[in-house]
């Protein structure tokens, strides 16, 4: 049988079409296979959900729910394909594998098992509760999410980026032999659909309360009392990976901002996000300005989204070689619908 399929999320080329980027736009259908038998079978999902109380197991189970919380929002209907950051992945791959554990493997064979349940269990969000309080990185709220549904995005390739990129292209830069109405069709093609965005600045949290004498609304397009989050996005200086050998100053780049409408019930405790936090936003992409400038989503969750290219400690392998579960009983098995990983 194949072994789980391992995918580079890239950008994709300006030429990209709509299907490339967004797919058939149907859920794939996870559906049980000899693999995933063998895995609810293995002691490693037992202990998934009795818990544990071993050092080298709490270190195990505790980093591989903080990489499938990092998973969670970004789970999408383009195909069967998940993302997650990179170095979560090399410590996957170098802190919690060993000579007899293939710990990428169980991973994914966790991601099938919420996605063919449709839903995280709850034995599995009562065990990420209890070792979080050693583990202290698992994002519960994420967690909890999935664990009352999965709430698809319309494609992981779809980001602030791309959707700039391809405003230039298939917009700004039409030829004027175009007879088509090319801002429409644009907007028929990219709005209105699912989104997850990270490496936003949270600016501010508010309620659309009037304010002053005009009693203006604080948000514009938004409902009066509706709670609004206010991002800020910085593009990168489109020289930061050339080398400077004139001492250019770098190139003035507009930030974009995103108005996100909340939901009422959130995941996180919005109390406690700061201003400057970087943040992950769901929800509805719903309008955006001529420029590209300014953004609206409706429907909005917020959570934080942590920076993980300075690394992290998800274990060692000598403490992981002690768990009682980190033992291989999914031998010569996988997906023959791969799960694979992106990021």
């Amino acid at each position: 049988m194949k072994p789980a399929l391992l995918i580079l999320l890239v950008a994709l080329p300006a030429f990209a079409q709509k299907e490339e980027i967004f797919g058939n736009g149907k859920p794939p259908n996870f559906r049980e296979e000899k693999m995933d038998s063998k895995f609810v079978k293995s002691k490693f999902s037992k202990m998934l959900v009795a818990g544990t109380e071993e050092p080298g197991c709490v270190q195990l189970l505790g980093g591989l729910f903080v990489s499938l919380a990092e998973i969670a929002p970004l789970l999408h209907r383009r195909d069967e394909n998940f993302t997650l950051p990179p170095e979560l992945q090399e410590a996957i791959q170098t802190q919690l594998s060993t000579g007899s554990f293939p710990a990428i493997a169980y991973l994914v064979a966790m991601v099938r098992k919420v996605m063919i349940e449709k839903r995280l269990p709850d034995e599995w969000l009562a065990t990420a509760t209890a070792l979080n309080k050693k583990v202290k990185l698992i994002d519960l709220s994420k967690l909890k999410m999935i664990n009352e549904q999965i709430l698809f995005v319309d494609s992981a390739y779809f980001t602030i980026p791309l959707l700039k990129e391809r405003y230039t292209v298939e917009a700004v830069n039409a030829n004027s032999a175009v007879t088509t109405d090319v801002i429409g069709a644009f907007r028929d093609t990219y709005l209105d659909r699912d989104i997850a965005w990270s490496g936003a600045t949270l600016l501010d949290i508010g309620i659309n309360q009037p304010k002053g004498k005009n009693k203006k609304k604080r948000y514009r397009d938004a409902e009066a009392e509706e709670l609004v989050a206010v991002l800020q996005w910085i593009p990168q200086d489109p020289r930061m990976n050339q080398v400077n050998l004139l001492a250019q100053a770098p190139i003035k780049v507009e930030p974009v901002t995103i108005y996100v409408r909340l939901q009422s019930k959130q995941y996180s405790d919005i109390e406690k996000f700061r201003r400057g936090q970087r943040v992950l936003i769901k929800g509805r992409f719903w309008e955006m300005n001529k420029t590209v400038t300014e953004l609206e989503v409706r429907d909005g969750l917020i959570f934080d989204d942590r920076d993980w290219s300075s690394g992290v400690l998800l274990g060692r392998p000598q403490d992981v070689a002690t768990c009682s579960v980190a033992i291989n009983e999914l031998t010569g098995t996988a997906p023959q619908q791969p799960g694979g990983f992106a990021h």
